[in-house]
């Protein structure tokens, strides 16, 4: 363990920190001074739902709710319909449990809902204090995750929109890199750091789905000022490392060695401007500007073409296996051109969409 980060946390920590803090204090003087008779489940609800971004929050809050009301609503009708004996108890538990387990499996917002049964059967004696209990429970939870929301909105708040544009360029940067990867040949070493590399988009991808989401959930809340559809720039994406994928398999395939010779370099030309572009979208995402150099782009696809054009209707002819990687060869890149264009408009349309800090 490193002293050092302790005694200079860096920004994002000690904000989350003073979130936290903030949201656990304000809970407990709130709880006091309405009486709550316990408390401490405002306080709890509150460090929960408080996250590091305003539409994470957002969403945790939500699942609270939701699952607090399905439990409190499926412990009660049990409560009431059991005999308040021991036996009685313990069978109303058990199928109370059992039944919120199964439905918490296939919907995770309600992953709450069978903790909220188990207090709710657990701490009321009787038929009449299972009401008291489901109304003090629902409070204190309602309390906590409007007090944890509120927190989240007013105290160093981070939106959701400044992370997804950092995992984006994360993802296109990793785009690039394997852009400038030659997968011509057997080499066990470079095929690993490929698949490194692969599994890191994966896990960038994952995040990122999450963050469109929460996105989503501050523009519907009316929090984010963005007026762009963050899952405009998902699909964007998507496409994008489709048309990759199938450009990297096309390297992979044995060139004809007419094909190699006449167009390597208009085909390198090609792969550097695509790096360049890719990276320079990620950081146009970032700085929330407009895209820019991408004519050189432009420029290199056309010399390929212009190069491939010129092969094909040369003096010497070219064999059937040859024209027919020479077109799926262009075609691949021409897919790419098209998904980073399409970027490229997002990446456009996203850079007057301020969402905040």
């Amino acid at each position: 363990m490193n002293l050092s980060n302790w005694m200079h946390p860096d920004r994002e920590i000690w904000q989350a920190g003073l979130r936290t803090a903030a949201a656990g204090g304000l809970t407990l003087l709130v709880a006091d001074f309405l009486a709550l008779p316990q408390g401490y489940w405002a306080v709890i609800s509150a460090v929960i739902i408080v996250q590091n971004r305003i539409g994470a929050s957002l969403q945790a809050a939500a699942s609270r709710v939701i699952g607090t009301l399905v439990g409190g609503l499926v412990g009660f009708a049990i409560a009431m319909v059991m005999p308040t004996t021991p036996i009685g108890a313990f069978l109303g538990l058990v199928l109370a449990l059992g039944l919120l387990g199964m439905i918490a499996v296939r919907h995770v917002n309600l992953r709450v809902a069978p903790l909220t049964a188990a207090i709710l059967l657990v701490s009321a004696p009787s038929h009449v204090a299972v009401t008291i209990s489901a109304t003090h429970r629902m409070i204190e939870i309602l309390v906590g995750c409007a007090i944890g929301v509120l927190v989240s909105m007013t105290v160093a708040p981070g939106r959701s929109d400044s992370w997804m544009r950092t995992e984006a360029a994360e993802i296109l940067s990793r785009l690039a890199t394997l852009f400038g990867i030659d997968r011509s040949g057997t080499d066990e070493a470079r095929d690993g750091r490929i698949g490194e590399a692969d599994a890191a988009i994966d896990k960038a991808f994952r995040s990122f789905d999450t963050l469109t989401k929460e996105v989503a959930e501050e523009r519907a809340s009316h929090i984010s000022r963005g007026v762009v559809d963050p899952e405009r720039l998902r699909h964007g994406l998507r496409d994008l490392r489709t048309s990759s994928s199938f450009m990297f398999r096309m390297s992979r395939l044995p060139k004809p060695a007419s094909v190699a010779d006449a167009l390597a370099g208009p085909l390198a030309d090609v792969t550097a401007a695509v790096r360049t572009a890719l990276t320079g979208l990620g950081q146009s995402l970032i700085a929330r500007a407009a895209p820019s150099g991408m004519d050189a782009l432009d420029q290199s696809f056309a010399a390929f073409q212009d190069a491939a054009q010129k092969l094909m209707g040369g003096d010497t002819a070219m064999d059937a296996s040859a024209v027919a990687y020479l077109n799926n060869l262009s075609f691949a890149l021409e897919q790419v051109r098209h998904s980073i264009a399409n970027v490229a408009g997002c990446v456009s349309d996203m850079a007057d969409a301020s969402a905040g800090p």
